[in-house]
């Protein structure tokens, strides 16, 4: 699958909802010959591992509260998921993010299984991860990119990302 094809698929199917985003995926991967699905989750795969950037990982603990490994994970398939243009932007500066969320935490919502799921569905077989034939599959991710920081260091986040910084600090002052 082209990377045009994909970021088609993609942004055809953002919702502001991950449950609905989730659904909308689906039903657009069900649209597909099954040897996409593989092409497809080969590109997602990708893009999950150029994601893996320490200064995003801290955005991700700024915007849900902490962030966990799994939590990462799940953030930067949410990402994926609100499309190209906001991708690339966060990429290059995580403080983007701020013009796309509104103080609430974030959610993938099973963004990065969605081409497996309908895959099962569609041939009634789990062998999906073979035909990915991708021999990293079983192992951890490599670390993220970039030096590491205290996520929890609060002069840090306000300086990295001043207007994330303001717009979940003042979520979390008002206990909205």
């Amino acid at each position: 699958m082209d990377w045009k094809q994909f970021w088609k698929v993609v942004e055809g199917a953002a919702r502001p909802d991950g449950a609905e985003n989730f659904e909308a995926l689906k039903a657009r991967l069900a649209a597909l010959p099954v040897e996409d699905l593989v092409g497809f989750q080969t590109r997602f795969d990708e893009l999950m591992t150029a994601a893996n950037v320490i200064d995003l990982w801290g955005a991700a603990s700024l915007i849900n509260g902490g962030c966990s490994d799994d939590g990462f994970r799940d953030f930067r398939a949410w990402l994926i998921g609100r499309g190209r243009h906001v991708y690339e932007a966060a990429l290059k500066a995580p403080d983007s993010l701020a013009d796309v969320v509104d103080g609430d935490p974030v959610d993938g919502f099973g963004l990065d299984v969605a081409a497996v799921r309908v895959y099962e569905e569609k041939t009634g077989r789990d062998d999906f991860f073979d035909r990915l034939d991708r021999e990293e599959a079983g192992l951890p991710p490599p670390p993220p990119e970039g030096a590491d920081w205290d996520f929890e260091d609060e002069g840090e986040m306000r300086r990295r990302f001043p207007r994330l910084f303001r717009l979940y600090a003042a979520v979390r002052e008002t206990g909205a």
